[in-house]
């Protein structure tokens, strides 16, 4: 499942201190990840990480897992997230910046502004209605939707967004007629997670899909979708997303904080 590179990171990040046991558990796994196969046992993972076999199992229980066979299932799905950095970061393989700055500004170029800004008006609109608005984005767009998510925090709007997929599985499950789903996936991949996507379309709370791929599928199914521009490479497309990020929080804002004030 993708997401074990951020459980890990969110771990690594909290302290330090060598002398946290969970940490030391989350370097070691992710300098030896690639010496984890099938055949690689419980013993060997915790030998790997310099811990005992009771430890590891209770740190894979710690992150969720209800049995090691499962936590090891994602050891071993790895190659996923690498393969999603790969895709995201193969631009920048013996780059040409101008070539590169005019690669991303012709994307940006690529958007309807009039449209673009009905489109904000209305999210603006709908995320002032909501009793309460929930985030479903994985990787990079994540990344960004945790921007958007503290801007709007800050404004006492009851906003959340849970970077993990399993958690966004269990609270999609949640949702009520007066909440508001707002997906942000560029290709359309998130969207094949149905067991995400199948209950928000369902439910009769507002659902709005950010992306520039309009033909992802189940894209029809949403309540609005807010295109970004001409379906280009994600490696151009994530500069569109903050660019249209950038411009939501702005118009929310002054819509509703600063003629408020």
């Amino acid at each position: 499942m993708a997401g074990f590179i951020y459980k890990l990171q969110n771990i690594i990040n909290t302290t330090p201190n060598n002398d946290n046991n969970d940490v030391n558990i989350a370097r070691c796994l992710l300098k030896n990840m690639k010496q984890i196969k099938k055949k690689t046992s419980l013993q060997d993972i915790a030998e790997m990480c310099y811990t005992s076999p009771s430890s590891m199992s209770r740190f894979s229980q710690q992150l969720g897992y209800p049995s090691f066979n499962d936590f090891k299932e994602d050891c071993l799905g790895i190659e996923e997230e690498q393969n999603e950095q790969i895709i995201d970061s193969a631009a920048f393989r013996q780059i040409d910046m101008l070539s590169f700055i005019d690669k991303i500004k012709n994307s940006i170029d690529t958007i309807d502004d009039k449209k673009l800004m009905e489109q904000i008006d209305l999210l603006c609109d709908y995320i002032h209605q909501a009793e309460r608005i929930i985030i479903f984005a994985t990787h990079i767009p994540g990344d960004l939707a945790n921007i958007f998510q503290r801007a709007i925090l800050t404004t006492g709007k009851n906003i959340e967004f849970y970077p993990r997929k399993e958690h966004q599985i269990e609270v999609v499950k949640e949702i009520r007629q007066n909440d508001l789903c707002i997906f942000i996936s560029l290709e359309g991949t998130l969207l094949m997670e149905k067991a995400i996507t199948i209950p928000a379309i369902i439910s009769l709370a507002k659902n709005v899909l950010i992306t520039q791929n309009a033909q992802a599928k189940f894209s029809q199914q949403f309540t609005d979708v807010i295109t970004l521009g001409e379906h280009d490479d994600e490696s151009v497309g994530k500069y569109k997303l903050l660019f249209f990020i950038d411009c939501l929080i702005n118009r929310y804002y002054h819509k509703y904080v600063v003629s408020i004030h």
